[in-house]
């Protein structure tokens, strides 16, 4: 996160307070070619209200407060009732689980997915490049990086994920 001034933090606990404060200490960080007094730095957590997780955010909360971080819950945002979200009703709901229970795996396999590497015999294409000993150990900024040989076969419904 070299110039990042942001950081949104989706997960249930987030990892450790400590793992929390070192997150927020990185984005808060001073960054190079940045005057001090328009630098401003965000760090958002979003929490799920009604769960198990608000206990672990209070806590978590606590700590950030007891560290010296200005903290401010923010409970409602402009447009947040708007409902323009996709399939936001029963009737939206039920056609996409009819579309989902008739769809096969052929209609997976026919799928043509923008991006997808692979060429026409299935296999990756593959690119050498003539280099140095200095290169691999990333004295000239390139980087020696090793993959297995074969790709586990994956289901056609999986192949827009990449692992």
């Amino acid at each position: 996160m070299p110039e990042a001034n942001v950081l949104i933090q989706i997960s249930s606990h987030g990892g450790s307070r400590r793992q929390e404060a070192q997150r927020l200490g990185r984005i808060l960080r001073a960054k190079k070619d940045m005057a001090a007094e328009e630098y401003n730095a965000f760090f958002y957590s979003l929490v799920s209200t009604d769960t198990e997780e608000m206990f672990f955010s209070n806590k978590r909360q606590r700590f950030l407060i007891n560290q010296g971080y200005s903290y401010k819950v923010i409970t409602k945002l402009a447009g947040m009732d708007e409902e323009s979200l996709s399939y936001s009703n029963k009737k939206e709901h039920h056609e996409l689980l009819q579309k989902v229970l008739a769809a096969t795996d052929t209609d997976a396999e026919e799928e043509k997915i923008p991006g997808d590497s692979a060429n026409k015999s299935g296999n990756l294409s593959v690119v050498r490049r003539q280099g140095s000993m200095a290169s691999m150990s990333g004295a000239d900024d390139m980087v020696y990086s090793e993959y297995s040989g074969k790709t586990k076969s994956r289901h056609p419904l999986f192949k827009r994920f990449r692992l």
